[in-house]
């Protein structure tokens, strides 16, 4: 804590260590994939990220990870199943001004993430074949740990106005 005087103030400050935002970017990362499946019908495709890695270049972040897909679908005998698989990807980020250090912070924020998917029945007796699009939008945002003083305490004098008056003493005589 440290007290700084002017004229007419008393301040008093406090050294914070906080995260100073560099930049942010929205990332869209699209997968295509097919897969063989035992299903007559799909019910929902939920998807999510995980396991997210980032790697900061000079103006730059590469960000690898995992869209996991949990897959619900009917199988022929009608039962409700379930399945899931993970798709890797790699992006690439522009955000002008940062630079790798060890004070970088990295946070992604899935904003959305949508599977548009198509079942495709094969001859009878082979699975049928399920083709998925995925898009994924992520925010990425870069900051920098830095320690600031901030002002906690301001105290203000007023100032005091001082008249100068000049008295005359009249006298009759």
């Amino acid at each position: 804590m440290n007290t700084f005087y002017r004229q007419d103030m008393k301040l008093t400050t406090e050294r914070v260590k906080v995260l100073k935002v560099i930049g942010e970017k929205v990332a869209q990362v699209v997968l295509e994939n097919e897969v063989p499946i035992n299903a007559i019908k799909i019910d929902k495709i939920e998807a999510s990220l995980r396991s997210v890695e980032d790697h900061v270049f000079d103006n730059k972040v590469v960000k690898q990870g995992i869209i996991h897909k949990q897959i619900f679908y009917v199988d022929p005998d009608n039962f409700l199943r379930h399945t899931a698989e993970d798709l890797p990807f790699m992006i690439t980020v522009d955000i002008p001004g940062i630079k790798p250090g060890p004070f970088v912070d990295v946070q992604n924020h899935l904003l959305d993430v949508d599977v548009d998917f198509q079942l495709n029945h094969g001859c009878p007796g082979e699975l049928a074949k399920l083709k998925q699009k995925v898009v994924a939008h992520i925010l990425v945002k870069v900051s920098e740990w830095t320690q600031l003083d901030v002002v906690v305490d301001a105290k203000v004098f007023p100032k005091v106005n001082t008249v100068q008056r000049s008295f005359r003493c009249f006298s009759k005589y």
